[in-house]
């Protein structure tokens, strides 16, 4: 089901691969109610994909650092999702699902979902492009030295 945005027809359709398995077989049915049997080659829709889903380069729980990711809801909507945790070789280590109320700030210890494990994370949610913020920030207490990793659209 879609909700509408903005003003006139537009609508957002949402939708979240909570396996992070290949998805197949899944289809968007496109139809109008003003347009029943007398529909011309003027009829058309425009249909335009956004792929939401950020990336974070890079996460550190080894020796003495560990990283806190901080993830914001700056709109006036609630959006659900999950973090996904990913190792040096690409494999997936652990997984956090996370739901923000509206202006909602998430801060999230990493160093007990993938302890001793350095690497990337992706953030997948059913927000609309580019309505999360955050970034990742890896401390080292004995030095006081942090390094911030900003959370960036997978694709532009």
């Amino acid at each position: 089901m879609s909700v509408p945005i903005g003003l006139g027809f537009s609508r957002s359709l949402r939708w979240t691969n909570a396996t992070a398995a290949a998805v197949t077989g899944e289809y968007i049915r496109v139809r109008s109610g003003s347009c029943t049997t007398g529909c011309g080659p003027d009829d058309v829709y425009r249909v335009r994909f956004s792929e939401t889903t950020y990336a974070i380069p890079r996460f550190n729980n080894t020796g003495e650092q560990i990283t806190v990711l901080l993830l914001q809801n700056p709109t006036d909507y609630t959006i659900s999702g999950a973090v996904y945790f990913w190792n040096t070789a690409g494999a997936l280590v652990a997984t956090a699902p996370f739901t923000l109320a509206p202006r909602q700030l998430l801060v999230l210890p990493t160093q007990n979902l993938a302890p001793g494990v350095s690497g990337s994370m992706t953030v997948a949610h059913d927000g609309s492009y580019g309505d999360l913020a955050g970034k990742a920030v890896a401390v080292e207490p004995s030095t006081g030295l942090s390094f911030d990793h900003p959370m960036v659209p997978r694709f532009r």
